[in-house]
């Protein structure tokens, strides 16, 4: 009776060894794997201008689709004025709506925040200040990104190099079509000129200035000889006093200026009241 109770008491042992999973002696008890937990989901806020620095929606720009491209961007878009702040002051330009697509072209570059900083590269007093495609690493990054194109010439007749005006830079080496930059830009800032100097680019160039036109070259400047070579998509409403400062700074024997000019760019919209400091 005793061997067949232990019997019966060893076996409910076993079975509860077995139900609590127990094994032979000496054997590690293997742990149940846990049932994964379904991790909510975190909603990410990402800056607004690192989202308008990848615009992973957009397409890359090329000579193709740069133009259809921005022709349709540019009407979704109601600002035509840009603030341009740097270490001397600030400008505000107004871009021409009826030079379609560098209006757009350049509200665009704003909006992806390539000007976001930039930096002034050529300085020349009665002339330009011209900037935009620096060869430093962030804006090489940045064309890259956004797309190496050019823009087709949008020339006007109404909309010519008088002092202020805002144009496109463009190369003069295989460019029939004096097809504009993507991202270089100058202002004009020129010199005062008369009627006999005007009357030798008339014939050079084969056109015909009107008489407001004329009147305005003579007593506010600019640089006649650049019409219908380069397009004119805006002008200085705002600060061509910083311009001329800038145009001013010393520069080096390739108009290089030897410090840093560096200029950031916002929709008037949404420029800061008071700029950073520089």
């Amino acid at each position: 009776m005793k061997r067949i109770w232990g019997t019966v008491v060893a076996a409910s042992l076993a079975s509860m060894l077995v139900a609590c999973g127990g094994g032979s002696a000496g054997e590690v008890p293997q742990a149940q794997p846990a049932k994964p937990l379904q991790q909510p989901e975190k909603e990410v806020e990402v800056d607004e201008r690192i989202r308008r620095l990848v615009a992973s929606d957009f397409p890359t720009l090329d000579d193709i689709n740069a133009a259809s491209f921005l022709t349709e961007w540019g009407t979704t878009q109601a600002e035509n004025r840009v603030v341009l702040d740097t270490k001397h002051g600030r400008i505000v330009v107004e871009l021409f709506e009826d030079v379609p697509v560098h209006r757009a072209n350049f509200l665009y570059k704003v909006y992806r925040r390539y000007f976001d900083p930039a930096e002034f590269t050529r300085v020349v007093p009665d002339f330009v200040v011209q900037g935009g495609n620096s060869e430093e690493e962030r804006p090489q990054q940045l064309r890259f990104l956004i797309g190496q194109h050019t823009l087709p010439a949008e020339f006007r007749e109404d909309r010519i190099h008088v002092r202020g005006a805002l144009a496109m830079s463009r190369s003069y080496n295989d460019n029939p079509d004096k097809r504009s930059s993507g991202y270089d830009f100058y202002i004009v800032t020129g010199r005062k000129i008369g009627a006999e100097e005007l009357g030798r680019i008339q014939h050079d160039a084969g056109r015909t200035y009107t008489a407001g036109q004329a009147q305005a070259y003579a007593t506010q400047g600019g640089a006649p000889h650049l019409d219908g070579e380069h397009t004119v998509f805006g002008r200085v409403v705002e600060g061509m006093d910083v311009v001329d400062r800038l145009a001013a700074t010393p520069r080096d024997a390739s108009d290089w200026p030897v410090e840093r000019l560096e200029v950031r760019m916002n929709f008037a919209s949404e420029a800061p009241a008071v700029p950073e400091p520089f």
